[in-house]
């Protein structure tokens, strides 16, 4: 029942505008007037503008969604409106909706939720006095943000993010403040790469009671495992350790019971009323046919998740790869109409709600297809954007979206021999049209 679904999709959503719009105070910057006048460009009004805009000018937005009649409201008063609301209440919709969206649907792997960590760059307007974002490389430099975000598997949603400037990029730390806001009663195992190798990382997550996938840096190079004694060879091993940053004749000469971590080493659960911090994970060296070894970090119970379990979940992540690929050129994150960090970071709380939302969409519609086809097909996703768009917009018939949305398809080429090499594209702005 696809229909049903995307109207159940589409209340949950203005559900979550209707609870913001109520308590919309609570993140105004001045909770006594603003959003209190009867004015052409309503709250509501103004949270759908923000999640349907694509890539065309403020002023175009605005004439499209007011469908170029005389009740559209100026560009100077839909920026005045736009600075009003604090990007903490985006955050508070975007994850409004993902909480509310998991009554309607949610896939586990195994009784898990999957979770991959992994971060993206996004360029914005160049602005050289902007500390955090502005990069000092060539001529003229650039400025740029790193989006670190949670993405549900097997839910194809983003669950957390945290933006930072790509100046004062620092990865594992956006991963840690996640973990700790991380609140899903659902048991959860979170996959990432080697740059959030780390025992701080591996410590947040035991103190969540979050499984975890890690890759780690070989044992023959600088990561963490370069310090034990590991045969170079596959192995399945368990490390225990006790760490500490104190230099004693006990702490230097137990290397095995040991591990001392250097003063720039961060972890936030050694200080003056803790010296010494237990800590136990598995270690898992797989060989790749081509004779490489990759090393693997994990709490999963040996018995329930073998070598090859290991394996098919780590392969998994690559999911989020391709998400960001989706959300930036297809969702349109690249797109701005704001050259100030806080309303591009409005476009992003709406940029992912808008992403989960036809994810969630697609996930629903029935791939119909004859018996003797080349390809397996899916939903193609681009099409099934606009569609969502025009919906969220206009409305309309359930049945007759979805229909639409399943007769646009595209055919998985699974091991392609010559892939296609996606050129990177730059951000579109509208600086001279946009505040």
């Amino acid at each position: 029942m696809a229909h049903v679904f995307l109207s159940e999709l589409k209340t949950t959503l203005n559900n979550c505008i209707d609870e913001l719009d109520e308590i919309h105070f609570m993140f105004c910057k001045n909770p006594a007037s603003d959003f209190t006048r009867n004015r052409k460009l309503s709250f509501r009004n103004y949270i759908q503008l923000m999640l349907q805009m694509q890539s065309k000018s403020v002023s175009n937005e605005i004439l499209d969604f007011y469908e170029h009649t005389l009740q559209a409201p100026s560009k100077s008063a839909f920026t005045q409106q736009r600075y009003k609301l604090q990007p903490e209440g985006w955050n508070f919709l975007f994850h409004s909706f993902v909480e509310r969206c998991r009554t309607l649907s949610d896939n586990l792997y195994n009784g898990y939720r999957l979770l991959a960590c992994d971060g993206s760059d996004v360029n914005i307007a160049r602005n050289p006095s902007d500390e955090r974002t502005f990069i000092h490389e060539g001529t003229k430099g650039y400025n740029a943000i790193h989006i670190n975000a949670l993405y549900d598997i097997t839910n194809k949603t983003y669950c957390d993010f945290i933006v930072q400037g790509k100046k004062k990029l620092h990865e594992r730390a956006a991963l840690n403040t996640m973990v700790d806001h991380y609140t899903d009663s659902v048991p959860a195992i979170l996959m990432a790469d080697r740059g959030y190798e780390s025992f701080n990382t591996f410590a947040h997550l035991i103190r969540k009671d979050i499984k975890f996938v890690i890759r780690m840096k070989d044992i023959n190079s600088n990561g963490i495992l370069s310090t034990y004694d590991l045969p170079d060879s596959e192995f399945d091993t368990c490390i225990r350790t006790t760490l500490t940053r104190r230099h004693t004749k006990e702490t230097l000469g137990n290397p095995n019971t040991y591990t001392i971590l250097q003063p720039y080493t961060d972890f936030d659960f050694l200080d003056d009323h803790c010296s010494y911090y237990d800590i136990e994970f598995r270690i898992v060296r797989i060989r790749l046919d081509n004779g490489t070894y990759i090393c693997i970090a994990t709490n999963l119970p040996e018995e329930d998740f073998p070598l090859e379990e290991l394996k098919k979940l780590y392969r998994m992540r690559w999911s989020e790869e391709t998400s960001f690929r989706e959300l930036k050129y297809t969702i349109g994150l690249i797109n701005w109409h704001s050259s100030k960090y806080e309303g591009i970071l409005q476009e992003i709380n709406a940029r992912m709600i808008l992403y989960n939302f036809c994810e969630l969409v697609t996930a629903h519609a029935v791939v119909k297809t004859s018996e003797n086809v080349k390809h397996v097909y899916k939903i193609n996703f681009a099409t099934a954007v606009n569609i969502c768009k025009a919906y969220l917009k206009y409305g309309g018939d359930e049945t007759e979206t979805m229909l639409l949305i399943q007769r646009h398809l595209t055919p998985v080429r699974a091991n392609r021999k010559y892939p296609i090499n996606l050129r990177p594209k730059r951000n579109r702005d509208f600086m001279y049209r946009a505040a």
